[in-house]
């Protein structure tokens, strides 16, 4: 099983691509609609594994969902020229895994980013959202390929990533055949 997250604060979008590349076995977890408070620091999850965190909020499905998948797929609008605010909670929470890294290490997890901006306009944005997370993948030993950016359009416009690609769904089969 795949686990695939939407780190958008809507259902457009990334939504709409990872929703694309699953496959029925596959889970989505979409943020929009969790509560994902921030770490606060406390290190009891470095200490205690088994409860992750004192944090009981909905982070515990994504712990488990983790756990469980063979693959982590993960899309992010860049927003303020970094990732959503809610998906750098989830990453901030993963602490545990830090300590205990036999639950990622090995693991494969991938990158899609979309943003209002053509690529070249987004291009060091872009790369670099990819050091921060070559830097995680390291300091977590978890494998870590980026797939793709791709522009959402202008929201004021248009704001269907299907609409802004005519070959869109040649861009879903190719990240699908990357994605082993």
């Amino acid at each position: 099983m795949n686990l695939y997250i939407n780190g958008s604060n809507r259902r457009k979008n990334c939504y709409r691509i990872l929703s694309d590349l699953k496959n029925e076995e596959d889970k989505l977890i979409s943020l929009d609609n969790m509560s994902i408070s921030y770490c606060i620091g406390c290190s009891c999850c470095i200490n205690k594994l088994d409860d992750y965190c004192v944090i009981d909020d909905d982070m515990m499905d994504i712990y488990l969902s983790m756990k469980e998948a063979d693959k982590i797929i993960i899309a992010s609008p860049i927003y303020m020229n970094f990732i959503t605010g809610i998906l750098k909670n989830v990453i901030d929470r993963l602490n545990p895994y830090s300590s205990h890294d036999e639950i990622l290490n090995g693991k494969k997890i991938y990158l899609i980013l979309t943003g209002q901006l053509e690529e070249k306009e987004n291009e060091e944005i872009v790369n670099n959202i990819k050091e921060y997370f070559i830097g995680l993948s390291e300091f977590m030993e978890f494998d870590f390929s980026f797939l793709k950016y791709l522009s959402s359009g202008d929201v004021e416009k248009e704001d269907d990533i299907k609409k802004v690609y005519q070959n869109y769904d040649n861009i879903i089969e190719d990240m699908k055949n990357k994605i082993i």
